[in-house]
């Protein structure tokens, strides 16, 4: 673990965002992109997205008080079932969060008690004439955002009990920022949990086990390339800066670390540069080599928008490198 604690910071960029008025969702922008970006989640530690629940598991003779995956049912085989699942707001959270870091984006502060270590300029976003690039992606106070993730479903047989060290909120009790958040009264920047292997502990929970494969997607409308390009590299996708995220509960201990891998991208609007590419009727549906041609184009368009320095920090906070040692099972 580099260092004693299991995170890092991710400084803010020298200029503060630019603001402005989102193009909104009415319908879709013939020079702008909008479709589906078809997606396998693998999971490299266990997963935990907590489901707001606790109930007694049974594991082998015994029974624990472990705090449940989140879940939902679905109609299979004309059946009921209970499916586990990674939610697509847990997946759009840490996605955001990475996008907040790599590009000119305000912080999102519900405490007051934060708001003196920001920097200037920083502040939320309050007006949705004037929005930073993530609240314009994601979604602010009456504007919705231009993407939207679908709940990710597990297979059958994923779910497994985990005993956890357990976590504390940070800095608890204390007013403001702890100091080692700060440099020279100001906040370091953002803060990443590095990838590490989860240790054992005396905290149930249930979890989505390593090495599941999980399909999701994510819908994107009226982006411009440049956008869709900052979208996929947050993702971990752009070739030259590639990375696992991390989601969900436990991040501390090891736990959330998912490879996003890209299977394919299916456009609805924006399709100029890949002509002839579906079938009759049908959106294009970009895999081979024409969606690595248009992966190209995209990442050298979102130069303008990724603040280099910052995309330097994400990729060495989420090294994979990292899950060779074992996050911390003690406090920290």
């Amino acid at each position: 673990m580099n260092g004693e604690k299991p995170y890092d910071f991710v400084p803010f960029p020298n200029k503060p965002p630019a603001r402005e008025a989102g193009v909104g969702q009415d319908r879709l922008k013939a020079n702008r992109l909008s479709g589906v970006l078809e997606l396998t989640l693998e999971t490299l530690t266990p997963v935990h997205v907590g489901s707001g629940y606790s109930d007694f598991v049974k594991a082998g003779n015994q029974e624990y008080l472990a705090a449940l995956q989140a879940s939902r049912r679905v109609v299979e085989e004309n059946a009921l079932r209970r499916r586990y699942l990674i939610p697509g707001s847990s997946l759009k959270g840490a996605v955001r969060s990475i996008v907040e870091a790599i590009s000119r984006s305000c912080v999102r502060v519900t405490q007051g008690k934060h708001r003196p270590y920001i920097p200037q300029g920083y502040g939320g976003c309050l007006s949705a004439d004037r929005l930073c690039l993530a609240c314009r992606l994601f979604g602010a106070q009456d504007y919705q955002g231009h993407l939207q993730f679908e709940d990710a479903l597990a297979p059958k047989g994923s779910l497994v009990l985990l005993g956890t060290p357990l976590l504390w909120s940070p800095a608890r009790g204390a007013r403001g920022l702890p100091p080692r958040y700060l440099d020279n009264r100001q906040a370091k920047g953002r803060k990443f949990y590095y990838h590490a292997r989860n240790p054992q502990g005396v905290d149930p929970r249930t979890c989505i086990k390593a090495g599941a494969e999980l399909t999701a997607r994510i819908h994107f409308t009226n982006l411009t390339a440049a956008e869709l390009g900052l979208l996929l590299t947050a993702l971990g996708l752009h070739p030259e800066h590639p990375f696992p995220i991390k989601l969900g509960g436990g991040k501390p201990v090891g736990l959330g670390s998912v490879r996003v891998i890209l299977n394919a991208v299916a456009l609805h609007s924006g399709a100029t540069t890949v002509k002839n590419t579906g079938r009759m009727g049908q959106p294009p549906r970009l895999t081979g080599t024409a969606l690595e041609n248009a992966l190209r184009e995209w990442f050298e368009a979102s130069d303008t928008l990724i603040e280099p320095d910052a995309l330097g920090e994400i990729e060495s906070i989420l090294d994979e490198a990292g899950l060779n040692e074992t996050a911390p099972a003690d406090p920290y």
